[in-house]
């Protein structure tokens, strides 16, 4: 390519795969990974007087209370006692209110804000003395603060942390240079945080920057410093090799470019001279159109003709379904006038070349010499066929993720039906891993298709895999979630792929300049010039393999200007270079490479012989952070290993290695002393891998144990014939995973054993919000169940915590339930305490029919084990307490566990007694003998006897009926009817039954059709008294027991969230570690959201946490 000299991997004299991107997998074999910079900063802060020098929305106010929070121990307890407070220092009254919201929201530390100085200066001392001692960090205006100071009211050895937003003011003639005079005379002065943007907006002067930092850090007792990514600082590769190239006019010899500029422009000044008057911007009518063409205008000068014409393909589509949608008449013609533009502008392009191939005559300068880059990255033959080599003999450490995403426009999706893509990347792709920068969103949807053409045309470039990355699609004021929701899928797709290096090359928008997680790329194109220091170096800093370019295109007008820009951005860097908190550790690593260490310590090794899985002092550091980038994340978080490195007395270093979170290995690991600081981090790593190995987190191979870890046995063919069939990744509902289920501590061992006290807790039921008229379709009688006094309870041997009242719904509506102490200290005989395990069994088993046959009662031997029983008022007493008698009248019971055995004749007929059925559940006796069904009665028909009319015509009676279906005759053709409703065997009461699982309404029926269905005797149960048999359990304690399982399961929840509130206040330090006694949490989900939801059923509501009946199974059972 003439005029351009590129160092590709291809020709690296350190030869065609020295650091390939895709080897790296932004893992250092030989350094801990870096954190974020808000993490780097803290540190910086924790250490000493801090001054972050961040750009505006780089969240300076965050680490600021980040430091605020690691400090809170000093400034927690009393005032008058050893605690000290932190102050927020800001430059106007307005920032006071935002900065005190934001400490409030990230922390739990009290919030004091002081804006007026008049009013504060009129303040006694009783009165700041007061103030201070409610707050412990105290938001306030410098002026506030200085006289606060200058009157001693809070002496500087009270404070242990000022804060300075916006401290570039401290160099002026501003109240901060004289409070920061009043530290020079204290001998106890607090840690000082500066918190700055303006040197660093924009465009900056670097002489001035200089001074303006070295001026800052003297009067403010600090050391500047910035995040190691506004500097491209890399410990671990070279800078790229940066190149500003200038690509030359267009030359527009068909005359088609001017053409098409005309049409859009004299469009945009139509749209502009519309004197609409709106009330609201965002309701402009024009707004939508002017965006579209300002697009396409765009995508016409920045690509060309051919672009425009795709552009304009894609938002005739985006804009049909706007126009479909749109109900203002005026806005929908705007809308129909933008889509006539962009169609005239595709009917001006057919007249010139044909939609459906790439004509380059028709693209810009900018485009040629993109393409010409990509050529240079061709991989040689040579190459290619050690590409392969490589392919079919790779490591572990390249994993290919297996799910494919969808292209975004429907042409491409075709495509990819026709040409289905391959599970695993092209060897022919490995060469290339790179990022092209774009401004707007269509201009990088139509380059990537750009791109894709011209690697169907050219097959110099067919061995590109590209796809795009953008923000969000036009009209972002109006609500378009569901599609948001989608959009953002694809762009984590499209992240997955680039990370596996399924494609080579990303076309991208700002949305990965900074915070997303991709590899080190060794190509990175900024198509359009960067404008400010921070977009240059964020996006330069993608170009981190240790053999890359970056190129700046740019037009022949903008060069010399840029030229210029790129002068001063360079020199910006070269002075945060030496703010950054990192850039001490360059020189150390540079010189310290130590390549023949292996014989300082043996390495782990699984099995001896030759080849065998192992893990030396110099691979460790790569295991680690290979191991971390494999924990569960989403792609916005960077999981890393911590390290520190201490220097002991006798001149040797010992470093200690903290992994995430979330890894099973939370003890940190204490590594051996080593004669340097680099051996010692070497050596932590190995002892690390080994704990990790042990603890099964490093398989057998001593790769991570991930989500991806299968993959790794499947190419690799670790698996069985029979486990590689099973479908699904780990985890997912296809193929589930067992992890060990949190049991509360109050309710272990707690079964309820002889010559032991035992505590007594009531379930209490309320019906709190009837099921509304519209929802009760079958226009039956509600049953709260306070209206019965028999209800259940819990008996164990251990006390329980008090918990909040929650719901949960029945088909009465919503019902409130409470768990309280009914009575404790007593004792029971061993009788009563078996006939209550029995009962507790009987419950489980035969009521809810929970017991499985791969479960077994053995309520002694469980985890969590406490039995259920049925109350009552007994006695005179007119308490609750158990009641005995009826738990040995449901022993005795014929109809306790099947269908008794009754037979009626002529001479002994049924006898029928209204009082038995009104709170009855019913047997038949003539059907599912296995598995009897149980109903309640819901109404008793007096105007219905045996021989009334069947509903169906098949028969004339329901004598007849029974007599032929299954021949039985009754002995009372008087008796009346019932009408009954099956017992409910739903399980999951923590939702309401009118909503789904996503907690949307389900649909429902007319009013009509309804009434209809309720009326025909078609759609009841009708049953005669005579053939069935009534359980000895009343329906009112039946519908009380069919909320046990929800009871229990949210039992269990809200009992170990307080285990682990009350840890947390232990641990940290942060509220009470046991509540008062009288201490009641409030209702969960508040009242009148529940009524809402109940009336307004499209309304969305959150799905309480609940997995499957199965899951309950098992809860209660093994209770």
């Amino acid at each position: 390519m003439a005029g351009l000299q590129l160092v590709t991997p291809a020709t690296s004299p350190m030869g065609p795969f020295f650091g390939l991107p895709w080897q790296q997998e932004a893992i250092h074999d030989d350094i801990y990974t870096p954190r974020k910079y808000q993490v780097e900063l803290l540190e910086a802060a924790l250490e000493h007087n801090t001054i972050v020098c961040l750009n505006t929305g780089s969240g300076k106010t965050f680490i600021a209370v980040l430091l605020t929070k690691e400090l809170s121990h000093q400034i927690r307890g009393q005032y008058q006692g050893n605690a000290k407070r932190t102050v927020f220092l800001v430059n106007s009254a307005l920032c006071v209110v935002q900065q005190a919201a934001a400490v409030r929201t990230h922390s739990d530390l009290q919030v004091g804000e002081y804006t007026d100085l008049e009013e504060t200066s009129a303040w006694s001392y009783q009165q700041w003395n007061e103030e201070i001692s409610n707050n412990q960090v105290l938001v306030m205006t410098c002026h506030i603060f200085l006289h606060v100071l200058r009157r001693q009211i809070l002496p500087l050895s009270k404070i242990n942390l000022v804060v300075f937003d916006d401290c570039h003011l401290a160099i002026t003639d501003h109240p901060y240079s004289e409070i920061m005079k009043l530290f020079d005379g204290s001998l106890c002065n607090p840690r000082i945080l500066g918190l700055t943007a303006a040197i660093l907006n924009g465009k900056c002067d670097p002489s001035d920057l200089e001074q303006k930092i070295q001026n800052l850090e003297q009067v403010l007792k600090s050391n500047a410093e910035t995040a190691t990514d506004l500097v491209v600082l890399d410990r671990y590769a070279s800078q790229p090799r940066e190149v500003v190239l200038d690509c030359g006019p267009y030359a527009d010899k068909t005359g088609l470019s001017s053409r098409l500029e005309a049409e859009l422009d004299e469009a945009l000044l139509f749209l502009n001279d519309c004197n609409i008057s709106v009330g609201r911007e965002d309701r402009d009518p024009t707004a939508i159109s002017r965006q579209v063409l300002s697009d396409c205008r765009a995508v016409l000068q920045v690509l060309g003709p051919w672009c425009a014409d795709k552009a304009a393909g894609i938002m005739v589509r985006e804009l049909q379904k706007y126009i479909k949608h749109e109900m203002g008449e005026l806005n929908r013609k705007f809308l129909l006038f933008t889509d006539t533009i962009l169609r005239k502008v595709h009917a001006l392009c057919e007249e010139h070349f044909s939609p459906s191939s790439l004509d380059l005559k028709f693209v810009t300068p900018k485009v040629l010499r993109l393409l010409e880059i990509l050529h240079e990255y061709k991989p040689f033959e040579r190459q290619q066929f050690e590409s392969v080599e490589w392919y079919n003999n790779r490591n572990q450490d390249n994993y290919v993720s297996w799910s494919d995403s969808e292209d975004d426009d429907e042409d491409e999706e075709v495509e990819t039906k026709e040409r289905p893509e391959a599970n695993f990347p092209s060897p022919f792709t490995n060469i290339l891993c790179g990022i092209i920068f774009v401004e707007r969103r269509y201009t990088a949807v139509v380059l990537n298709r750009l791109i894709k053409e011209a690697g169907k045309q050219d097959p110099e470039l067919a061995y590109i895999s590209n796809n795009f990355i953008t923000g969000h699609s036009i009209g972002k004021s109006q609500p378009r979630n569901k599609q948001m929701e989608v959009e953002f899928r694809k762009q984590e797709e499209v992240l997955r792929k680039f990370r596996a290096h399924e494609t080579n090359l990303l076309i991208a928008t700002s949305v990965v300049e900074e915070g997303v997680d991709i590899p080190k790329c060794n190509l990175v194109v900024r198509f359009d010039l960067p404008t400010e220091y921070r977009s240059y170096v964020q996006s330069k800093g993608r170009a981190r393999a240790p053999v890359s370019n970056y190129i700046m295109l740019a037009d022949s007008d903008k060069t010399r200007s840029f030229e210029e820009d790129l002068t001063t951005y360079k020199a910006i860097e070269k002075i945060l270079r030496n703010k950054c908190s990192k850039s001490v550790e360059v020189g150390e690593f540079e010189g310290e490479h130590v390549f023949d260490d292996d014989n300082i310590l043996p390495p782990y090794v699984l099995r001896s012989e030759d080849g065998g899985p192992r893990v030396t002092i110099n691979t460790a550091i790569g295991h680690i952070n290979r191991y971390c980038a494999r924990l569960p994340s989403d792609p916005f978080t960077h999981l890393a290993p911590k390290c520190k490195t201490t220097e002991t007395q006798n001149g040797r270093f010992q470093s200690t290695l903290y992994l995430p979170i979330n890894s099973p290995l939370r003890v940190p690991v204490k590594g051996p002393k080593m004669n340097c600081g680099r051996l010692a981090e070497k050596a932590v790593a190995l002892l690390c891998c080994e704990k990790l190995h042990r603890i099964g987190e490093l398989d057998d191979h001593l790769m991570p144990v991930g989500k991806e870890t299968v993959k790794y046995e499947e190419e690799l063919d670790l698996h069985d014939e029979e486990e590689t069939s099973v479908p699904g990744r780990p985890g997912s509902t296809k193929r589930r995973q067992c992890y060990p289920k949190a049991i509360p501590e109050c309710l272990r061992d707690s079964y309820a054993v002889p010559e032991h006290t035992y505590y007594l807790y009531v379930i209490g039921m309320v019906l709190t919000t009837p099921l509304p008229d519209e929802l009760n379709f079958r226009r039956r009688k509600l049953y709260p169940p306070e209206d019965t006094t028999r209800c259940f309870g819990i008996l164990t041997a251990k006390p329980i915590p008090r918990i909040p009242h929650f719901p949960v719904y029945t088909r009465s509506g919503e019902v409130t339930i409470s768990i309280e102490l009914q009575k404790s200290g007593f004792t029971l005989a061993s009788a009563q305490l078996d006939l209550i395990t029995r009962l507790h069994q009987y419950i489980f088993s035969h009521i809810l029919r929970l017991e499985k046959p791969a479960l077994e009662f053995k309520p002694t031997c469980a985890d969590s084990a406490y039995c259920i029983l049925p109350l009552n008022v007994v006695g005179d007493s007119n308490t609750l307490d158990m009641d005995f008698r009826f738990m040995e009248e449901i022993e005795r019971s014929e109809a306790r566990t099947g269908i008794p055995t009754t037979q009626y004749t002529i001479q002994n007929p049924f006898t029928f007694r209204l009082e038995d059925y009104q709170d009855a559940v019913i047997i038949p006796r003539y059907r599912n003998f296995d598995q009897p069904h149980r109903f309640y009665v819901a109404d008793v028909y007096t105007d219905l006897t045996p021989l009334s009319k069947f509903p169906s015509p098949e028969y004339e009676t329901f004598a007849e009926y029974y007599k032929t279906k299954y021949n039985l005759d009754l002995s009372n053709l008087n008796q009346p009817l019932l009408d009954v409703d099956h017992t409910s065997s739903r399980l999951n009461l923590l939702t309401p039954r009118h909503l789904n699982q996503k907690g949307k309404a389900l649909p429902l029926s007319s009013a009509e059709k309804r009434k209809a269905k309720w009326e025909s005797l078609q759609n009841k149960q009708i049953l005669v008294p005579e053939l069935c048999a009534i359980h000895p359990i009343p329906a009112s304690l039946w519908r009380k027991a069919v909320c046990l399982p929800s009871i229990l399961y949210r039992l269990h929840s809200l009992l170990t969230a307080e285990e682990l509130r009350s840890q947390t206040a232990s641990e940290a330090g942060v509220g009470s570690r046991s509540l008062p006694p009288d201490f009641r949490s409030a209702v969960i989900l508040a009242a009148t959201q529940r009524v809402h939801l109940f009336v307004k059923k499209k309304k969305k509501k959150k799905k309480p946490g609940f997995d499957s009946k199965a899951h309950l199974a098992k809860d209660v059972c093994s209770s």
